[in-house]
């Protein structure tokens, strides 16, 4: 399961790119994939295919639905196909203190019922993507306050400094809508019937559970003439189900593949690949039984061959054997120094003996028993039993109680969340290494966060701080090679594969400046006729 944690889970940076963004002065362009809109042929019809079910565009209920509005519900700023962050609503914006951020927002800009979007609605969506609950809260806990400072001024106030914030409002978890409009539907906001009320490229004209949604392009956006007249998504049980859809040419456009191979097979369909700091991996959550020994979580750390995982996944992925992909790092140093790094922790590679070794000096020297809790979304569940086959190896008795993927969202961050040692996917959605911070910590063990292990020790919390507290790259660096250290160290969570953005798009399409940041923002503006 994708879950997003950097800002939701999610989100989600170009392999050993590093970007800096310092405080800008952002002036109005046009935005990526909208540049001589005008000037080429209209498309009438995109239909894409999706692999689950919505029945909220809430994504504060459901984070998912970025899917769906992430054409319609425009940020703050946005990332280039380069990764860097230039202007959407906001047309400038700067940094007056450490901890304070100042948003000028673009002038003339209305919502699709023709009201005018101000810093209030601003304000008042970032204030309700970040309420406690929310499924993608955990991009703003330092957040002090956001506040309409003037009618097209936005204040931000953290708590203390984050070097990484800068990035967050260009993320698909800070979405902005009208305030009124929420307000006035506010127990069936995102619904059938009720919707959501936005300024972007395409408008929302509706949602059916069972069957699909429907965008239409917006005439009046403000960033000009929008090139595809309708998308129309459907929805489809499995994704095998959407690959032969798409090989019975029902489809154009499978945003995610999670099963390359298989679906390259299946769909007939010339896959579009690109890289990615997306990681997989294994969370044990440190209170339960079992999982709560260190020689335990180290055992399996190199029990499971992480060569078998990616085969599970159908490929496009590279092993890693650290939590998050240290290629983050080099944003903050240089690539030597990071092998460096790299080289005096512990990566605990595919080892069955010293597996073994490890589950002897536990206090489990004869294995055990537990049930975890799965999702079937995508390859989940077959890297699910992999992992379960190998772990039995070493005495690890695995029992996979697999549910729906709202279910296993509701067992790991729900408002009642029993956490469950489990596989999952983090979505990485910035280039800097803070992005341990949406998940990670203390703050994050509670309902609506992502740190499923419920591992959350002072010294992190203190490192997490320390690395965000600061933009000298030096004393991050020394942070966050510390936050390695004590991860490698404790294992909470090991660390699995970086896998490829993956999207399927019919031959009668082209996608010339398909980019690890396609998902952020409005990306069929990049989808053109092929020539």
């Amino acid at each position: 399961m994708k879950i997003r944690v950097t800002a939701a889970l999610a989100a989600a940076t170009a392999v050993g790119l590093a970007f800096t963004l310092s405080a800008c002065s952002g002036t109005t362009a046009a935005p990526s994939g909208a540049a001589g809109g005008a000037s080429r042929a209209t498309i009438p019809l995109l239909r894409a295919g999706l692999d689950f079910t919505l029945s909220s565009l809430d994504e504060t209920k459901n984070i998912a639905a970025d899917n769906v509005v992430g054409l319609s519900l425009e940020t703050l700023v946005k990332f280039s196909p380069q990764g860097q962050v230039e202007p959407d609503l906001a047309t400038s914006w700067s940094q007056t203190s450490p901890v304070t951020y100042v948003y000028h927002l673009r002038h003339g800009v209305k919502f699709w019922d023709g009201h005018p979007l101000t810093a209030t609605d601003v304000a008042y969506s970032l204030n309700y993507d970040r309420a406690p609950g929310s499924d993608v809260a955990f991009g703003f806990t330092g957040v002090k306050a956001i506040t309409a400072t003037g009618p097209y001024t936005v204040t931000v106030t953290l708590t203390q400094p984050e070097a990484n914030w800068k990035y967050v409002p260009a993320e698909e978890n800070a979405f902005i809508f009208e305030k009124a409009f929420q307000q006035a539907h506010a127990a069936t906001f995102g619904q059938p019937g009720t919707l959501v009320m936005g300024s972007g490229p395409w408008v929302v004209d509706s949602l059916d559970p069972t069957k699909g949604a429907q965008v239409t392009a917006n005439p009046d956006w403000w960033g000009g003439k929008v090139p595809i007249q309708r998308i129309a998504f459907t929805f489809y049980s499995s994704e095998t189900s959407e690959a032969l859809a798409m090989r019975a040419g029902e489809i154009d456009f499978a945003p995610t593949v999670n099963s390359p191979k298989s679906f390259e097979a299946t769909s007939g369909a010339k896959l579009l690949t690109t890289s990615s700091c997306d990681n997989a991996f294994f969370g044990m959550n440190v209170t339960q039984p079992g999982w709560d020994d260190v020689h335990v979580r180290r055992a399996v750390a190199y029990a499971i061959n992480r060569g078998d995982v990616i085969a599970a996944n159908g490929g496009y992925a590279t092993p890693i054997y650290t939590l998050t992909p240290p290629q983050l790092l080099t944003a903050v140093a240089s690539q030597s120094q990071v092998n460096a790094l790299l080289g005096s922790i512990p990566l605990y590679q595919y080892n069955l003996a010293k597996a073994k070794q490890e589950m002897a000096e536990s206090a489990y020297p004869h294995g055990f028993s537990a049930t975890i809790t799965i999702d079937n979304y995508g390859n989940d569940a077959n890297i699910d039993q992999v992992i379960a086959a190998e772990l039995a190896k070493i005495g690890i008795r695995l029992q996979l109680k697999e549910v729906q993927v709202t279910a296993w969202q509701a067992v790991e961050n729900g408002p009642t969340a029993k956490r469950s040692t489990a596989f999952a996917g983090g979505g990485c959605f910035q280039p800097d290494p803070g992005t341990y911070a949406d998940f990670l910590g203390s703050a994050n063990t509670q309902p609506g966060g992502w740190n499923f292990s419920d591992y959350a020790p002072q010294a992190v919390d203190k490192l997490l701080a320390s690395g965000l507290a600061t933009s000298n790259p030096a004393q991050r660096f020394a942070a966050y090679s510390e936050l390695f250290k004590q991860l490698q160290q404790d294992e909470p969570y090991v660390g699995l594969f970086v896998s490829d953005r993956i999207t399927a798009l019919s031959s009668k399409f082209a996608w010339p400046d398909f980019n690890p940041w396609w998902w952020d923002g409005a990306y069929a503006l990049g989808i053109t006729s092929a020539a």
